[in-house]
């Protein structure tokens, strides 16, 4: 208040140097002095219309545009659980609507990316790695499918329990149908998105043991091809790359694919990552 007392004398006084001096108030206290809600106020308001079933559904995904513009702010997104938001935004999972699921999908994988603390609250609410893990390996929707994705990484990312929580509801069966070749690209950019988080915290034992029991590697490989979706090609090489600098062990028929792959994509070689392609074919080598 004291800031904006002088911003008012500044801007009654017949010297206009002390008046550009001033400058503009800050909105916030603008908006507190009004009596305008504050963020806090306003994710719960926007919650509640988001769970009222009774609210028509453009007037939810208006609320849930609104929440999400607001958890992009990680000062927010932390407050989601002093809110004790959380249990309502994952319920929504659960929704008969494919928008609302869609939405739900999005505003966690928001609330959770580069967000230690959000990752450690989300974990603490049963239900929410299972849910998401459902919905992408079984959603009709592929919009709501990718968003799930998207969630999944965020959660996973650099956090060790979420990934034993991953694990714990047997996370990795979604992985390699869902890099088919019938699966479409968008899909399968967000599954080896979903990959590198799943490795960001090492290739334990474990880890290298569900990589070999779902036939990941060669769900990896047939992605690097010189026809194939240049992100798709980029990426995969890029995981392959990592495997190896953790000391994942190749088979003899993982090696011959990789070795088959690195030669048909040598012709676009210059749109790759040169580092990545290095490593791959140094495995051949061996």
């Amino acid at each position: 208040m004291e800031k904006l007392l002088k911003w008012s004398i500044a801007n009654q006084s017949e010297d206009n140097s002390v008046r550009a001096q001033a400058g503009a108030p800050d909105p916030e206290l603008l908006s507190q002095l009004f009596g305008a809600p504050d963020e806090a106020a306003l994710m719960v308001q926007n919650m509640q219309v988001i769970v009222n079933e009774e609210a028509t559904l453009e007037n939810r995904e208006i609320a849930f545009d609104n929440f999400e513009m607001l958890i992009e702010n990680l000062d927010n997104a932390n407050n989601i659980e002093n809110l004790k938001l959380w249990p309502a935004l994952i319920s929504q999972l659960d929704s008969s609507q494919e928008a609302i699921r869609k939405y739900a999908c999005s505003c966690i994988g928001t609330a959770l990316q580069n967000n230690t603390k959000s990752q450690e609250d989300f974990l603490k609410h049963d239900g929410g790695i299972k849910k998401l893990i459902d919905i992408a390996e079984h959603d009709s929707s592929e919009d709501v499918q990718l968003k799930a994705l998207y969630a999944l990484s965020n959660s996973i990312r650099h956090d060790d329990a979420a990934y034993a929580a991953f694990e714990k509801e047997q996370g990795w069966k979604l992985v390699s149908p869902l890099l088919a070749p019938s699966v479409k690209d968008k899909v399968k950019l967000r599954v080896l998105s979903l990959l590198s988080a799943l490795i960001s915290t090492g290739v334990s034992d474990e880890k290298k043991q569900q990589i070999r029991d779902g036939d990941v590697v060669n769900g990896i490989v047939v992605l690097v091809r010189a026809d194939g979706h240049i992100g798709c090609v980029d990426k995969a090489l890029n995981l392959l790359a990592q495997l190896v600098a953790a000391g994942y062990k190749f088979s003899e028929s993982e090696v011959n694919s990789i070795d088959d792959s690195v030669k048909n994509v040598s012709s676009i070689r210059d749109q790759l990552s040169e580092e990545d392609f290095q490593t791959i074919k140094q495995v051949t080598l061996q």
